[in-house]
């Protein structure tokens, strides 16, 4: 009896442990520095750079973080990839992360499946009056010293609100490098890729709590290989795709080997695919 309380309360006290980890873990921040090479990028955007940042949640962007920020080179426009906010969270909370970076620079923004749980309508009203451009289903043109690219943004694949067609019509009529920033990566699984350069995409959250030995916890096929990081995704044309694993959490407030992360992504003009 002795010899099975003691193994009873060592487990116990090891999920506790374990418990207040993962707590710790997804109150983490890693900022990377990546950098693409891609082929159709005009001369006078190499070395532009990027902020990329994903699934916020329920999660707050502290002053501590913007510092983390603010210690690399800064970047000419700060994407969000989706879930700014989620059922339940509080609104101005979810605001006032956006409000952050755009303090530091322009912002553009996609949708995510957990904005479209909240008070969506309410919450693009006030990026509004921020100055935060929310892409729905269209392209944006970034020009620099006579020449562009396209930044297009597919609105939320799995609240069935992508429209590809529509997104890409203005880059389908004039060809530049093309650069799509989209919430969830399965949205290119059946998608026209033919003249789109580079995805930048999160949802998946790395997996969230990866277990060693056999990965994510709690995730499908396709996001088992597609899952965070760079990847060339080979569909119905090929392209350079970019997975982050995140800022916050969902379901539940724990992560397991898979930090939080953002990301400041320097462009390259040259060959295409070679990514770093």
């Amino acid at each position: 009896m002795m010899v099975a309380f003691t193994v009873i309360a060592g487990l116990l006290a090891a999920a506790g442990v374990l418990v207040v980890y993962m707590l710790w873990e997804a109150r983490g921040f890693t900022i990377t520095e990546e950098e693409v090479v891609l082929k159709r990028l005009p001369s006078t955007f190499d070395g532009v750079r990027l902020f990329f940042i994903s699934d916020f949640h329920r999660r707050e962007l502290t002053d501590r973080h913007i510092e983390q920020i603010l210690g690399h080179q800064q970047a000419s426009l700060f994407l969000v990839g989706g879930d700014m906010t989620d059922q339940g969270a509080h609104l101005e909370s979810s605001v006032e992360n956006i409000a952050k970076l755009r303090q530091l620079g322009p912002v553009t923004a996609v949708h995510g499946n957990h904005d479209y749980k909240a008070n969506v309508r309410e919450l693009d009203d006030k990026l509004n009056q921020l100055g935060v451009k929310v892409l729905d289903n269209e392209a944006m043109r970034l020009e620099q010293n006579g020449q562009f690219i396209w930044l297009v943004g597919w609105d939320d694949y799995s609240s069935k609100r992508t429209n590809v067609k529509l997104a890409m019509s203005e880059p389908k009529q004039e060809p530049s490098c093309t650069i799509v920033l989209t919430h969830d990566p399965l949205s290119l699984r059946k998608a026209e890729l033919q003249g789109i350069d580079l995805v930048l995409s999160g949802h998946t959250h790395g997996g969230q709590i990866y277990l060693p030995g056999y990965g994510p916890l709690r995730t499908s096929k396709f996001y088992r290989k597609y899952l965070c990081g760079w990847h060339n995704f080979l569909g119905q044309g090929s392209t350079t795709l970019f997975i982050t694993k995140g800022f916050g959490t969902s379901h539940v407030p724990f992560r397991l080997l898979c930090r939080p992360e953002a990301h400041f992504i320097t462009l390259r003009s040259g060959i295409d695919g070679q990514i770093s």
